[in-house]
């Protein structure tokens, strides 16, 4: 009876930290919100509203434009700080880490559209190609001429009336989500006006590795061996390797640890969860084997990293 109680007791607690993590980690109601508007929604941010952006970490698995309109945004993406400044736009993708570590003087306006609203628009972002934009922080945030920024202020203003309409209007879906891709394309046009992309080609390799990040994405906490991977896609782990680097510049077994230790430092910066529940979380067979794999990939130790970054919860 005594190890039931102190079984339930545990559990309760476990219960109790992650529902504090997913509170601090993710925009409040963001994807239920998403979900009511169809997967499309536009807002107008402004910092003389006090509660007009979270300063909270989050982590979404949905996509949006942010344009800064007046003032600067001092923002943290996977661990690392970066400046937005007026007339900069950036491009968030699924699955990283945010932080808004100041947005004291900063005005923007963002559009927020999830992979379903894509799908059923027929609009295709490329897993693999989204993987690879989140490494270099140059290929989803540029800057924009006057012109460039006004061009798009306006295209954006445009798709954030119409989302206000009325949705009894006749034809309100098919006229939003025209001015939605006019945004998207007239962004697509500009940047590939500054800087001569390298293409993507979406063919068999491609569609392997989106099926390899989907798994990992999934699966992560529990597996981290190739070998798992290319089973549940029944090719060899040197294969695997092979074509996810050829695809994303990272081998199948550098993107598994990157998906790993992201989320170990989403943990240990949230001081919710010790050490040792950490590396319980993770899967890892004990903290001492957890402390090893986090300094090998890191450089430090996971309680050196976790003195050295607070996030208050």
């Amino acid at each position: 009876m005594i190890i039931s109680v102190k079984k339930l007791l545990k559990n309760v607690e476990r219960f109790m930290q992650q529902t504090l993590l997913n509170k601090t980690f993710s925009e409040k109601n963001y994807e239920e919100a998403l979900s009511l508007n169809d997967g499309l929604m536009a807002k107008i941010h402004n910092s003389n509203d006090p509660h007009y952006c979270s300063s909270e970490p989050f982590r979404t698995s949905s996509y949006a434009l942010i344009l800064i309109t007046k003032g600067k945004l001092n923002i943290r993406i996977n661990f690392e700080d970066y400046v937005l400044n007026q007339r900069d736009i950036l491009l968030v993708l699924p699955h990283s880490v945010y932080e808004i570590t100041d947005n004291s003087s900063v005005a923007f306006i963002s559009i927020h559209f999830n992979k379903s609203y894509l799908k059923n628009k027929g609009v295709f972002f490329n897993s693999g190609e989204t993987y690879r934009m989140s490494q270099d922080i140059q290929s989803h945030k540029f800057s924009l001429s006057k012109e460039e920024y006004n061009f798009i202020y306006y295209d954006m203003l445009a798709l954030h009336k119409k989302l206000n309409v009325s949705k009894d209007t006749p034809q309100i879906k098919n006229i939003v989500h025209n001015s939605f891709l006019e945004l998207l394309y007239d962004i697509f046009l500009l940047k590939n006006k500054q800087k001569n992309p390298t293409p993507f080609v979406h063919n068999s390799r491609t569609e392997l590795t989106n099926r390899f990040l989907a798994l990992v994405s999934e699966n992560f906490k529990k597996e981290k061996r190739v070998i798992y991977y290319a089973n549940c896609l029944r090719i060899t782990p040197r294969h695997l390797s092979q074509v996810v680097k050829q695809v994303t510049d990272r081998t199948a077994g550098e993107i598994i640890d990157e998906m790993v230790i992201r989320e170990a430092k989403l943990l240990l910066t949230s001081h919710v969860m010790n050490i040792s529940e950490v590396a319980i979380e993770l899967c890892f067979s004990n903290s001492s084997f957890f402390g090893k794999y986090f300094k090998k990939q890191t450089g430090v130790t996971p309680s050196e990293y976790k003195m050295s970054n607070n996030i208050a919860v």
